[in-house]
């Protein structure tokens, strides 16, 4: 159950100091019980078998006195940036690395502003899946690429790395039935020696 609580209307009912029989209240798993003069938003809210109340809500941190007395609640609710995060996209999506020895070139890629994967020039082909990474609508997805090392002779614009990113089906057997054409993709060819970065939003479906 999703609600604002403003604790200032409750305090006579869930927050004031009670007798022994009365229910305590807890904000992310600390004891609030007195808490008086706070303005919780976007919250779920539960009782436990004892009939205690439980506010969780990400964000929001509890500041007790010296003798563990709550005084404030700080911080503001993320509650529903966590919980759209929870959403996971129906479709599979997997990153592929295709390498080639005449390209050195390394790759930073992060999603949603977190780091996801670092390639170096030891990095053999991979394909990788998206699934703990990717929400349900819009990701951000952020590579940074620069040349390293010192690229095999003969290197021509027909000589590409390639990352690529597919939507497809998970298969019982294990395998990935990619769709084309692909989500997304970055080439760099053995001619290419600049740094390039790319960012980009992907909608998972």
């Amino acid at each position: 159950m999703r609600l604002a609580i403003i604790a200032t209307l409750i305090a006579g009912t869930l927050f004031a100091a009670a007798p022994a029989h009365a229910i305590d209240v807890y904000i992310n798993g600390k004891r609030a019980t007195g808490l008086v003069n706070a303005d919780l938003q976007h919250c779920e809210v539960k009782f436990d078998a004892m009939g205690n109340l439980h506010i969780l809500s990400p964000g929001y941190n509890l500041v007790l006195d010296k003798t563990g007395k709550p005084i404030r609640v700080t911080g503001s609710s993320d509650f529903k940036a966590v919980a759209a995060a929870a959403a996971k996209p129906k479709t599979s999506y997997v990153l592929v690395y295709q390498p080639n020895p005449k390209v050195g070139f390394t790759f930073d890629i992060q999603i949603n502003n977190k780091p996801f994967r670092k390639i170096g020039l030891q990095d053999g082909p991979f394909t990788v899946g998206l699934g703990t990474s990717f929400r349900a609508g819009a990701n951000a997805l952020k590579v940074t690429g620069k040349p390293a090392g010192t690229p095999a002779p003969g290197g021509t614009e027909a000589d590409v790395v390639k990352l690529v990113i597919y939507a497809g089906v998970e298969l019982p057997d294990g395998t990935f039935k990619a769709k084309h054409p692909p989500v997304w993709q970055l080439v760099r060819a053995a001619i290419d020696r600049q740094p390039v970065a790319r960012s980009t939003t992907i909608i998972a479906e």
